[in-house]
């Protein structure tokens, strides 16, 4: 009897290595070693739904991991902006994903932009951004963005440090629940988040 052959090594998603190199130059300023997994990306993505149009921001987005689920998922009238800073990262992006409207920015600038192409509000914010390594002034932009364009509205963090940063998410929003995904590589998942409180200003991690 011969012996079955292996199987395929699964291939890698567009944008790895590009990720591993960014992270292993800049570190925590990217949220992980690698893309996002499609559990990660799906739980993260919870919230876009085919029935109806909706207006979703995402920050972070990559190389476009997540993105390309937001894309699958959503109304085919629904609109798509996706904030990446990094210009390889954004190059893939925009290959990748041709329904995203991509912004090249600084995810501190993204009022700025919305404001830009008459964005005055959105139904869902899904954010790929490593919120507590990031500089207190970031923050600040990035949450009084969300609190103006997003208001009571579902802003859905990625993690991959799984529950440890619930109680922050907890002084920042007055509804939070995880969703844990284990399998995703490192295990991490997905903080929902609902409406800021009003002193979220107070409760921002950095320096």
């Amino acid at each position: 009897m011969t012996s079955p052959l292996p199987s395929e090594p699964a291939p890698a998603q567009p944008g790895s290595f590009i990720f591993l190199r960014k992270f292993l130059r800049h570190g925590t300023q990217v949220a992980s070693v690698a893309p996002s997994s499609r559990r990660l990306a799906l739980a993260l993505c919870h919230y876009v739904t085919p029935d109806r149009p909706q207006t979703i921001l995402e920050l972070g987005a990559g190389t476009g991991a997540v993105t390309a689920v937001v894309a699958e998922r959503m109304h085919p009238h629904s609109r798509l902006l996706a904030v990446e800073m990094d210009p390889d990262f954004a190059a893939v992006l925009r290959r990748r994903c041709p329904r995203a409207q991509v912004i090249e920015a600084d995810a501190a600038t993204t009022l700025a932009h919305l404001q830009a192409v008459q964005v005055e509000q959105v139904d869902l914010v899904i954010s790929g951004l490593p919120v507590p390594s990031l500089p207190r002034a970031v923050n600040e932009q990035v949450f009084r963005c969300v609190q103006q364009v997003a208001g009571a509205r579902i802003f859905s963090q990625l993690t991959v440090m799984p529950w440890i940063y619930l109680s922050l998410y907890r002084r920042l929003f007055h509804q939070v629940t995880f969703t844990p995904v284990w399998w995703n590589i490192p295990c991490g998942g997905v903080y929902h988040c609902r409406s800021l409180r009003p002193d979220f200003d107070r409760h921002l991690p950095g320096k």
